[in-house]
């Protein structure tokens, strides 16, 4: 079941990366970003199918540092967890800004005979915003149980023991784009 599509991803498509100096530059998006897009329900339907993404933080040292993460989608929003160490929540203490980057790939599409004509079959969403700890306990529960019933569904209790430890963490979007490569008619597509 989808979820009611959340403002900021019925708002209107930023063209651009999104950063201060592409303000209001449309030319600064990849071709295929314009024709392939995703809409709200696409980008909410991919969130909803997927359980691991790649978020990435800032680095002490200034470098990016990029993380496979378990997460859910739930409420309308993305929540990661992890322990209450380690870099990525050392990242994500000193600097709350956050890429997370789920995708989906299906196959890849035969466009013609050279080994360039190859075209990989994917979704894909971009979310650019902040990471905030989750405080409250009930919703820490909520969401580790949602996120265990979308990875191990037989698995239904969590030990009130298990959930002091556990940093949860709800990405609050500032942008979201999708886009995707759907495999032209008649063209073969490797599945995968």
């Amino acid at each position: 079941m989808l979820l009611e599509t959340p403002a900021y991803i019925q708002a209107p498509v930023t063209y651009t990366c999104g950063t201060p100096h592409c303000a209001g530059r449309r030319d600064l998006m990849q071709p295929n970003m314009m024709k392939n897009r995703m809409n709200g329900k696409g980008i909410v339907a991919l969130l909803e199918r997927a359980d691991v993404g790649a978020l990435s933080t800032i680095g002490e040292d200034g470098y990016p540092y990029s993380a496979p993460v378990n997460f859910v989608y739930t409420d309308g929003k993305v929540y990661i967890h992890g322990r209450r160490v380690g870099e990525k929540i050392g990242n994500l203490e000193r600097d709350p800004r956050v890429c997370f980057t789920v995708w989906e790939r299906t196959g890849y599409e035969d466009c013609g005979t050279a080994a360039c004509d190859t075209a990989t079959v994917y979704e894909s969403v971009i979310i650019r915003g902040k990471a905030r700890i989750v405080e409250d306990v009930d919703l820490r529960r909520r969401v580790l149980l949602a996120m265990v019933a979308n990875l191990v569904p037989d698995k239904t209790v969590i030990e009130d023991s298990k959930i002091p430890p556990a940093a949860v963490y709800r990405i609050e979007a500032e942008s979201v784009t999708g886009k995707y490569h759907r495999p032209t008619a008649g063209n073969n597509v490797r599945r995968i």
